[in-house]
């Protein structure tokens, strides 16, 4: 019955305060940063176009009722400029484009329909997920949606859920096929029943991003009714133990990771039973059944021969669920309508699920009434007879919209899916490829058979789109295992990639060998030597093509992307782990010589330093991180070999692949700590040095990078920062630095170049939280003055 689950009512006072909040903000007298908190907890995210926003509608257990989709539909019409919506891979539909002044009207419409966008983002308890066949799946031994419902409705009103140490997911699934990654989630519920009585295995710890992590198995088995219980004790012992220092280590697996599954697993049921005298049991009676084939998952058929429609079989008799793929998500204002009223008269159940394929299914049809609604389906624009490849694709935003993104995502992949349709290949059935625009993995790759995600890859003539290559992920009734990473791959060699794959499995499977089973034989051998092959730039005029990404309408930059200053170490270093990972022998030290070098350049770009020099880039580690006491002084003699070895004494690395291998230990640990403001952020109970050790460091390097006349203070005056000649994202950085010994309100004015420094660093400031006062073009139009403010605590 919709809705299916009750909105706390104080929600309506809060989206008025919120009304006031935008009032304000739009009226000068609410920081932007302050406002940035503020609308992003409730789901509202600025998009890379400035003052275009998104708003993100959570649809707990993807269940959408007819009347909600007409709803969302009429909304997009009215307040998107381009009348569409996206299906998201965690289940929740996003609306693009709107106007921050519309947005408080939006959540009043959907409060009024029983949905909200209140935890869309932030560091808040996020959409509770639950597999799109809970409740027709023959596989199940009973319908979790309903507990995924109850947790979302003891979740949303607690003002605890909004003041997390970073996002939280919740994850049900109705068997161990695991349809909604529940190994993969902060918590995850596993179905099962004993003797007799519903209930769960219980997961935490797990998630996906640039650190991903399966999740560990916490509790065997609990009744079903502990299910709220559960998931408020693990909010609340995620208050107690996640960082809340560092945005990069804060999620939930990174606290299982640091005090061991052992000791969570002790503290969590301690915690469980102070919860157990707070919190009454679940109130849902859930119906046990016997599934005809246990931990199955769904498996789509065609309805019959002379027809193109996919179906699945419900455990229910003569009922089926039908799947509708969207293209990478989307579906417009008008086909959402039509889609709500055709699910209304020929599904039972009234309503539509969303799926972590970005796709909608439409339950209890009736198999009788398949033929007429095929031929309502043929009126929608999204609906194929017969499908292409891009429906085998997966792919978030990325740069398109969203403010980290670094590659364009969903371009790529209508340029991978376009290449196979005109080569006559077909994605295998059941098999997806996930892209993501960024290591963030919003496009789920960490979990992909095949899968991608963005990267900025350094060349001798500049930065180039690149993909990350991961592969082998499973999450099914055998197994949860995270994709491996391969390599990097241009992102303009990225459609003939995945073509050759597909000419490889037609040409060497063997006998009865699925996708799964033939990707983890020829992970070995053939995928590193294909990536390593498709790697290679070509020459001529085909190479300037390589620095422009799929669709994108200027040369590669990290434009808008303060992310992308982390992506550069990260190639560094994934490069510098390939040639250590390659050396033939003790003898090979060009090898050895390369691998340092790259370890030792990996992190002086958030030092300010980007050289090409060898010498330079040897000297200004030295002085950077050993005399600082960031990385040990026994490697001092390693370094002047590697200055000596230029000069003709090779001999003096040889056997020495073992040192460069713990620094490149110590060096990508200095990056896992690394936060936003560019800190090391170091723990205080080991052998690491103080956290006040580092802030004197930070200083000695500011002290390198700006001399005296670059920075002229004044009696009552802005500062003044002249970084002419600075290119990207080195003047980023720098500025990034000096910002952070300045105080909350100051005024920081910088002098740029015209080009890519005046198209870069204001957004990517922006991007930051800061706000732009002014910009203004010198006289000779070859220089920029642009006046920065910093942003407060709270951006």
């Amino acid at each position: 019955k919709e809705p299916f689950y009750h909105l706390p009512e104080a929600l309506s006072e809060d989206i008025e305060q919120y009304a006031d909040e935008v009032r304000r903000y739009l009226a000068g007298d609410l920081a932007p940063s302050i406002f940035k908190a503020r609308r992003v907890a409730r789901g509202i995210y600025e998009q890379r176009q400035d003052n275009t926003f998104m708003v993100r509608v959570r649809v707990a257990g993807g269940t959408l009722g007819c009347r909600q989709g007409r709803e969302l539909a009429a909304l997009a019409e009215k307040h998107s400029r381009q009348k569409r919506l996206h299906v998201t891979t965690r289940q929740d539909v996003q609306m693009h484009d709107v106007m921050i002044e519309d947005t408080p009207e939006i959540m009043r419409c959907l409060f009024a329909v029983g949905l909200t966008c209140k935890g869309g983002g932030g560091n808040t308890v996020r959409n509770v997920t639950a597999c799109p066949y809970s409740g027709v799946c023959p596989g199940e031994p009973f319908d979790v949606t309903p507990f995924a419902h109850l947790v979302t409705e003891y979740l949303l009103p607690l003002t605890g859920s909004y003041n997390l140490p970073r996002k939280y997911k919740i994850a049900f699934s109705g068997c161990s096929a695991d349809c909604s990654l529940a190994r993969l989630a902060d918590l995850g519920f596993i179905a099962e029943a004993r003797d007799g009585q519903p209930g769960f295995m219980i997961y935490a710890g797990g998630g996906m991003g640039s650190h991903s992590r399966a999740a560990d198995l916490l509790e065997e088995w609990l009744p079903a009714t502990e299910a709220v219980r559960v998931a408020e004790a693990v909010r609340r012992l995620f208050d107690k133990l996640g960082d809340r220092s560092n945005k990069h280590r804060a999620r939930l697996r990174f606290a299982v990771e640091k005090i061991g599954t052992s000791a969570f697993r002790q503290q969590f049921q301690q915690e469980l039973e102070l919860v157990r005298d707070d919190l009454p049991q679940c109130s849902v009676a859930a119906e046990l059944r016997s599934p005809s084939e246990l931990n199955a998952g769904p498996v789509p058929e065609k309805a019959d021969s002379g027809s193109s429609l996919a179906v699945v079989s419900q455990h229910q008799e003569g009922l089926v669920s039908i799947p509708l793929s969207l293209p990478l998500g989307f579906i417009d204002s008008d086909d959402l309508k039509r889609t709500a009223d055709i699910a209304e008269e020929y599904g039972q159940g009234r309503m539509l699920r969303t799926a972590r394929t970005q796709d909608f299914i439409v339950p209890h049809v009736n198999r009788a009434s398949l033929a007429a609604l095929e031929k309502s389906l043929g009126s929608l624009s999204f609906f194929r007879a017969v499908e292409n490849n891009l429906s085998s694709f997966v792919a978030c935003a990325g740069a398109s919209t969203c403010r980290l993104g670094l590659c364009l995502a969903r371009n790529a992949a209508d340029a991978c899916a376009k290449k196979l349709d005109r080569e006559g290949l077909r994605m295998p059935d059941g098999v997806s490829v996930n892209i993501s625009g960024c290591p963030n993995a919003c496009g789920q790759h960490p979990a992909a058979p095949l899968g991608f995600f963005g990267a900025a890859q350094r060349t001798d003539h500049g930065l180039m789109p690149a993909y990350r290559v991961v592969a082998g992920a499973r999450h099914d009734q055998s197994k949860a295992q995270l994709a491996y990473s391969l390599a990097t791959v241009p992102a303009k060699a990225l459609p003939d990639f995945i073509e050759q794959i597909l000419r490889d499995f037609e040409d060497h499977r063997q006998a009865g060998e699925d996708f799964f089973t033939y990707l983890e034989r020829r992970m070995e051998n053939y995928l590193p030597e294909l990536v390593a092959r498709m790697n290679r730039i070509p020459t001529g005029s085909e190479a300037e093509d390589y620095y422009w990404d799929w669709g994108g309408e200027e040369r590669f930059s990290l434009a808008g992307r303060g992310a992308g200053v982390f992506e550069v170490v990260q190639e560094d270093l994934a490069d510098a782990e390939r040639r250590l990972n390659r050396l033939s022998g003790s003898s090979d030290t060009e090898s050895i010589y390369q691998a340092l070098l790259l370890t030792a350049r990996a992190l002086l770009i958030v030092r300010g330093i980007d050289s090409r020099d060898e010498d330079t880039v040897l000297r200004q580690f030295e002085s950077q991180f050993l005399d600082t006491g960031l990385v040990d002084e026994k490697y001092r003699e390693l370094l002047a070999r590697a200055r000596a070895y230029p000069q003709g004494w090779t001999e003096g690395l040889t056997g020495r692949s073992e040192d460069v291998r713990e620094l490149w230990r110590r060096i990508n640990y200095l990056h896992t700590v690394l936060d936003a403001n560019l800190q090391f952020n170091l723990p205080s109970d080991s052998e690491e040095h103080e956290p006040r050790m580092e802030q004197t460091t930070m200083k000695k390097a500011e002290g390198a990078l700006m001399p005296a006349e670059a920075v002229s203070p004044g009696q009552g005056e802005n500062l003044v920062f002249d970084l002419s000649g600075v290119p990207c994202p080195m003047n980023f950085v720098k500025i990034k630095l000096k910002l952070e010994s300045m105080n909350s309100g100051e005024e920081l004015e910088i002098i740029l170049d015209d080009g890519e420094p005046i198209e870069n660093v204001p957004p990517s400031l922006r991007n930051e939280g800061h706000e732009i006062l002014a910009t203004e073009q010198t006289g000779d139009g070859q220089q920029w003055r642009v006046r920065v403010r910093k942003s407060g605590p709270s951006a």
